[in-house]
């Protein structure tokens, strides 16, 4: 059920396209774009640039993660952090991370540190509000049963409050990930000289439209994959709760 929608519009698509309804120059046919896919992937056309994309992906999510998610406990934990850092969160969340680019540019130069940390920054704040979501909603009962059995201090944190937010941190990590994918190939598409988003731009002002949408479906792929494999991990990861039957 859930694949009958996008599987009809790929019907629709390929046949407006093979009749023309739709123009074949600017909207190729599925199966062209699939066709092509295969074939930058077969001749290695696409690695390349794939691995670029991944590189700055996976550092930018390191940058986000590691500092995010000890920020988002400690304001949630502490209400002098939260007081102290929660109206600079406010200010900065709603901006779209992308604008900031000029300004790292500025700062960092036209390189590899600005596009990574443009993508960093836009998973950061995700990652924090996350997490210091899932502290915030916590059930206090949990607490006063931990500490009913002897838990304090960091024997509290890591037996009660780590495993009660543990689905907010994660939940926060997957959308922090795609948040951060979705900056770095909009970088990679107005700055940069290498990466998926490039290669999208490249097509595009060459208006080979079959490659260009290939480009799309494999960043879509990638996107998937991330998203289904920390899907997986949370699922894997908090089967104790299910087994315990704690909601």
């Amino acid at each position: 059920m859930a694949l009958s929608i996008p599987l009809s519009l790929l019907v629709l698509w390929e046949v407006f396209s093979q009749t023309s309804i739709l123009s074949p120059r600017y909207f190729p046919p599925p199966t062209l774009v699939a066709a092509t896919l295969t074939r930058l992937l077969a001749g290695g056309d696409l690695w390349g640039e794939t691995l670029v994309t991944l590189n700055r992906l996976a550092i930018a999510f390191v940058l986000a993660a590691a500092p995010g998610v000890p920020a988002g406990l400690a304001m949630g934990l502490f209400r002098p952090v939260r007081y102290a850092i929660e109206p600079y969160l406010a200010l900065l969340y709603p901006l779209p991370k992308i604008a900031l680019l000029p300004l790292l540019l500025i700062v960092l130069g036209v390189g590899e540190k600005a596009f990574i940390l443009t993508g960093a920054i836009s998973a950061f704040f995700q990652i924090v509000i996350s997490t210091l979501g899932g502290v915030q909603t916590m059930d206090p009962r949990l607490l006063e049963v931990g500490r009913n059995y002897g838990a304090r201090g960091i024997a509290l944190f890591r037996k009660v409050i780590l495993p009660a937010t543990l689905p907010a941190i994660l939940t926060g990590l997957r959308l922090g990930l795609g948040l951060a994918l979705i900056a770095v190939i909009a970088v990679e598409f107005v700055t940069a000289k290498s990466g998926l988003g490039h290669l999208v731009f490249r097509y595009w002002q060459m208006l080979l439209t079959a490659e260009m949408f290939a480009a799309f479906v494999l960043v879509g792929l990638i996107g998937l994959a991330f998203t289904r494999g920390l899907r997986a991990l949370q699922r894997r990861t908090l089967a104790w709760k299910e087994e315990i039957g704690w909601q």
